[in-house]
């Protein structure tokens, strides 16, 4: 079936609320279906199984995040500009997706393989804007210490991480929480 067709994207937005709200194993196929106004079988024409659904709402996901990483990472502010308005671009996406990243969290345990395979997979397509990014940061004295997939990937867990409580605790902003780590991680990486 189209990739393109609304029916599909309707079923990974009502999947990913469906499965927020009710946990993976819980969540029926046919809940989801009456939800996003298909019938059972058009699910399963688009996706071959449940598990594939949400890993498909996970990787839609990730790539929304990578273009948004993306964008920020090209445009022509000053390094460190761009580095917060990428922080803050992913963290509002996080805070206005809150179903995914309950989501994520909830369900990352039990497939924790293959979405750290798809997670992963877009790091390393996409480390050569990051190297270059990385570059005019070192150039500046940051982020000397490591290499760019390292840098990222710690940088990528502090936002995780930061995302992980703010769901549990629902305490605070996101955006800001983020920012302020951020902070704290590029202030403690800079070469004296």
């Amino acid at each position: 079936m189209d990739a393109s067709d609304p029916r599909r994207a309707r079923i990974l937005a009502t999947a990913r609320d469906v499965f927020a709200r009710e946990g993976f194993r819980r969540a029926e196929v046919k809940t989801i279906a009456s939800a996003a106004g298909v019938g059972k079988a058009t699910i399963y024409r688009f996706f071959d199984s449940k598990d594939a659904l949400l890993l498909t709402v996970v990787e839609e996901n990730l790539t929304t995040v990578r273009d948004l990483v993306l964008r920020e990472l090209l445009s022509g502010a000053p390094p460190l500009t761009r580095l917060e308005n990428v922080c803050r671009a992913v963290a509002r996406f996080l805070e206005r997706e809150r179903d995914f990243s309950r989501l994520l969290i909830q369900e990352a345990g039990e497939f924790l393989g293959p979405i750290q395979e798809r997670y992963l997979r877009l790091v390393d397509d996409n480390l050569p804007v990051a190297d270059a990014f990385f570059e005019e940061l070192r150039r500046e004295g940051y982020f000397v210490a490591l290499p760019t997939r390292d840098t990222l990937l710690m940088m990528v867990n502090l936002l995780v991480g930061t995302t992980y409580t703010w769901v549990l605790t629902g305490e605070g902003e996101l955006e800001q929480q983020a920012l302020a780590y951020m902070a704290v991680l590029v202030r403690g990486l800079r070469a004296s």
